[in-house]
């Protein structure tokens, strides 16, 4: 209400300035006409509040009023719509300074202002109408047989002219085709007037639906509750305002005469359209493959097979490396069995789920033909990975638990091969994730493919003057005391430790350790590598075998004269 007279104060101060600013307007000025008219408007703007009579005598009154009441609904929910499109309008026009603009802008405000007070007033007065015309009514004796009689005729009437309109809209399309303007204008009018024809039967439809509505409501009959649907399919065809209206009103009337039944029946009833419309969402042609169309029930069932078979896969994965002790199975094995089966637990479920929704072999053709396009164009890489993790599983050259070596700085334990990359830790404890195809096109390097026992060179030198067999001797020495656990025995190879004289470097002589080991030792080359050479340099340095440093030699010729004179001098 504060609103409203703020804003009634604010247009009442602009009212003084109308005949002003009208007067400034010059006659021979093109907008002259235009500002005439939107002054006489503003002058004539005035709010006129509501006037209801409720002497109601008989059914024409009581149909008209309750007809009234409906209106009155459509406008209370406009309003608000209607507000703020002023707002819009007012917020434009609030710094415009020419004198057609200031009195838009004057216009809007009091329109503005008539409609917040019609909002205000429809607010409080609608529950009231409501309540009187339910006091009202059962004071009126409604003739249902005479509107049953009525309905019966229009309902005639309306399949004459539904099928009238059906005609005139396939003559249409004829001459839309033809492209013959004169008779589509022709036949657009016929069209336009039957389909006005059409919501004045519906309109009489809904009035004579609405007596037998009010009688059941007189009566307190329960069959009001399902009429109801008719009367709001009617309204549907008149408007969609109407439509609203008209549901709002008679869900207020029913609850206030059934009161507490209405929210069972109305919940049964909700329940039974939600369940119709459920329907006819999930029977909804999505898409069509070959000649099959997939619904949401169909894509729902596909998807709900493809999950079932992925927690089988996930299933049978686990219990395959759950099994591995039981049946001493190495991990490599176990983990070839496991992703081999998960992986044909995937395919046999992809097609079952084709299967389930009805597509036959062409539409998996289809669906082939189309990605094997999408291969052609990006998914090359994604294949080849596939394949590859194929080969790697079934070829065995590389096995879960080998220590595999791609370059110079990536070696690690190989802890997974999946179909598209596989896992290596290096001794860091970091997880490489590595293409398949890396393994297919590139050399790697299998440190325990057939057997972990590897041989290290340790390079090592030593001064010149020394004695090769002193250096042998002292070093595999101390190999042999050492707690280094190298082998000493292998069936397959001679492991015997060896010191081996390389050349006569430039400023030591080289050798190398020939030493095999296994386990951990074979995994960690840098770690295993720097134990030999603390025994090598303890050994030499114990024995006092010198271990020398690259030296130079710096030769001064003495036929090259100098002089080097100091000069002294006092601070």
């Amino acid at each position: 209400m504060k609103k409203i007279l703020i804003l009634f104060t604010f247009v009442f101060l602009f009212a003084g300035n109308i005949d002003d600013l009208i007067k400034k307007v010059p006659k021979n000025s093109p907008e002259y006409n235009l500002d005439i008219v939107l002054y006489k408007k503003i002058k004539e703007i005035k709010y006129k509040p509501l006037d209801l009579k409720f002497n109601i005598k008989n059914e024409k009154e009581y149909i008209n009023l309750f007809l009234k009441l409906i209106e009155l609904k459509k406008e209370l929910n406009s309003l608000p719509d209607k507000i703020n499109e002023l707002d819009k309008k007012i917020s434009i026009l609030k710094n415009n300074q020419t004198v057609t603009q200031k009195l838009q802008y004057i216009y809007y405000k009091k329109i503005k202002e008539v409609y917040l007070k019609r909002l205000d007033e429809l607010q409080k007065k609608l529950p009231e109408f409501e309540e009187i015309l339910l006091e009202k009514l059962k004071n009126i004796k409604f003739d249902v047989k005479k509107a049953q009689y009525n309905i019966n005729i229009l309902k005639k009437q309306l399949f004459e002219i539904q099928k009238r309109y059906e005609k005139l809209n396939i003559e249409l399309q004829k001459w839309d085709l033809l492209n013959n303007k004169t008779k589509i204008n022709e036949i657009q009018k016929q069209i336009d007037y039957y389909d006005k024809k059409q919501k004045t039967i519906y309109k009489n439809l809904f009035e004579n639906h609405l007596v037998i509505w009010l009688s059941d409501i007189k009566n307190h009959n329960k069959k009001a509750l399902e009429s109801d649907n008719i009367l709001l399919n009617y309204s549907k065809n008149i408007g969609k305002e109407y439509y609203q209206a008209v549901t709002e009103i008679i869900g207020d009337i029913e609850k206030q005469t059934f009161g507490s039944k209405i929210i069972i029946y109305n919940t049964k009833k909700e329940a039974f359209i939600t369940l119709q419309k459920i329907k006819q969402i999930i029977n909804y042609p999505l898409f069509n493959v070959g000649d099959k169309t997939i619904t949401p029930v169909n894509f729902f069932l596909m998807l709900l097979i493809l999950v079932i078979g992925w927690y089988i896969g996930k299933y049978y994965k686990k219990t395959i490396y759950n099994i591995r002790k039981k049946y001493k199975m190495s991990h490599s094995v176990a983990t070839l069995l496991g992703n081999f089966g998960y992986y044909a637990v995937l395919v046999v479920s992809f097609l079952s789920a084709l299967k389930a929704v009805g597509l036959d072999l062409s539409s998996f053709t289809i669906i082939a033909g189309a990605l094997s396009v999408g291969i052609g164009f990006g998914l090359q890489n994604i294949v080849s990975n596939f394949i590859s993790g194929i080969i790697l599983m079934f070829e065995n050259s590389m096995k879960v638990g080998d220590y595999i070596q791609i370059d110079e700085n990536t070696r690690g334990e190989v802890m997974d091969i999946s179909m598209r990359s596989t896992i290596i830790r290096t001794n860091d404890n970091v997880d490489l994730i590595i293409p398949n195809q890396t393994f297919i096109q590139n050399n790697v390097i299998n440190w325990t493919l057939n057997d972990d026992s590897i041989r290290f060179r340790i390079p090592f030198g030593v001064e010149y003057g020394v004695k090769i067999e002193e250096v042998e001797n002292v070093v595999l020495k101390a190999l042999e005391k050492s707690d280094i656990p190298y082998i000493k025995k292998h069936p397959k190879f001679d492991v015997t430790p060896k010191v081996i004289f390389i050349e006569m470097g430039e400023s030591s002589l080289n050798f190398e350790l020939f030493v095999w080991v296994r386990g951990e030792y074979a995994r960690k080359p840098r770690g295993t590598k720097s134990e030999f050479l603390k025994v090598i340099y303890t050994a030499l340095n114990e024995a006092g075998i010198g271990i020398p440093f690259p030296q130079q030699d710096l030769h001064i010729k003495d036929s090259v004269p100098f002089e080097i004179k100091i000069k002294k001098g006092t601070d």
